[in-house]
């Protein structure tokens, strides 16, 4: 089962948004719009409900994750590899 990887764009600044996705193209090699070579992930651009102070929002397979830095998104990535 393919887990969805979901990075909410709104309130971020594009320098951030850049950060984050670098993030998943090291550990994952995927940009928006691809599935991972063994097909466990997918990652996405969308937009949310949540609250500005709570950016940047990040959901991995439904869970989601406020206020997430680059290197915490590193750990939750490799946590589910």
């Amino acid at each position: 089962m393919i887990q969805r990887i979901e990075v909410c764009v709104q309130h971020l600044s594009p320098d951030l948004r850049e950060e984050l996705l670098d993030v998943v193209w090291r550990e994952l090699r995927i940009s928006p719009g691809m599935v991972s070579a063994d097909g466990k992930f997918e990652l996405l651009l969308t937009r949310c409900d949540e609250p500005p102070e709570d950016a940047p929002i990040v959901r991995i397979g439904g869970a989601l994750f406020t206020r997430v830095t680059p290197a915490r998104l590193v750990d939750l990535l490799k946590r589910r590899k």
